[in-house]
């Protein structure tokens, strides 16, 4: 028998075991250079495959399909969390600010929420009626957001501990994730908040959802992690060991993984890092990277 050909057909084998039995390859690799000078805040993606990186500073980038980088817009105050609204514009969270701004197509900036907000970060926005929902951090809070700009109160309580990443479910309950611990909760229509899952060891990022799971960056624990309806939770990226290594599965090495954005259309996720060793010398270093799904959709 030709040794080849026998190792050919086991890798074959192989492949095709594993999506039979749902084990897909998932990957990341770098979609931009090391971004100098900037954090990591949140990252949004519109409909037309345009994505939004904040970068916790005055700064929100825009990357195009085919992967060129520009400036957006500037003169925000602590970019973090974002997301787009109905009409296609970008909803930007000033977590420093305690504000939200709207800006359009184009990149013109224009203040949409100026008050009821304490350290806003995650946005989460109602598709049917166009409201959003604003993570607040400082506040330990969900903040409700009309469409014309006045922010109410939605949910508190002790579960919600730095509330960051938002986002709503298949069954159109909102979904969040605390920064300073490393819950996930449930937030029904009511406002009312409920333990979900128990995703890392240390505190979270942000998270997005596509098709039938969510995907949730553990800041502290350098992994990105896939939770299912059902609450099931297993790590997809990185293994715990901090550092930017493109690669597949738990050979990745990701670093501070902040926003994520799930791709409405191909089966990609994007994130952004923190580079920066721990020297505090150094200016602040990004990057923006992207990860493959597999045969997921």
């Amino acid at each position: 028998m030709n040794p080849r050909r026998t190792r050919a057909s086991l890798i074959i084998l192989a492949l095709t075991l594993d999506v039979a039995t749902g084990r897909t390859q998932v990957s990341i690799r770098a979609l931009t250079d090391t971004i100098r000078g900037h954090n990591v805040g949140g990252v949004t993606i519109d409909l037309v495959g345009n994505i939004y990186v904040a970068d916790f500073g005055d700064l929100v980038w825009k990357i195009t399909p085919d992967g060129t980088r520009s400036v957006f817009a500037e003169g925000l105050y602590g970019a973090s969390g974002n997301a787009v609204d109905n009409d296609g514009s970008l909803l930007q969270a000033n977590y420093y600010g305690n504000s939200i701004t709207r800006i359009d197509r184009r990149g013109q900036t224009t203040a949409f929420v100026t008050r009821g907000l304490s350290g806003p970060v995650g946005i989460a926005v109602d598709k049917e009626t166009g409201d959003a929902y604003v993570a607040n951090c400082r506040g330990n809070s969900i903040a409700k957001i009309a469409r014309d700009g006045t922010a109410s109160p939605f949910a508190r309580g002790d579960l919600l501990s730095c509330p960051n990443g938002i986002a709503f479910g298949r069954d159109m309950n909102l979904y969040v994730v605390n920064f300073r611990n490393n819950k996930m909760l449930k937030v029904d229509r009511s406002g009312v908040v409920t333990p979900f899952a128990t995703i890392s060891d240390k505190g979270l990022g942000h998270l997005c959802f596509k098709n039938d799971r969510f995907y949730v960056t553990a800041y502290e624990s350098h992994v990105i992690y896939e939770v299912g309806l059902d609450a099931t939770v297993k790590p997809i990226l990185g293994n715990g060991e901090r550092g930017i290594v493109d690669g597949v599965g738990d050979k990745a090495r990701l670093s501070f993984p902040n926003g994520i954005a799930c791709s409405p259309w191909t089966p990609r996720l994007y994130i952004n890092e923190v580079v920066d060793t721990l020297t505090l010398a150094l200016p602040p270093r990004a990057i923006v990277r992207e990860i493959l799904l597999g045969g997921r959709k």
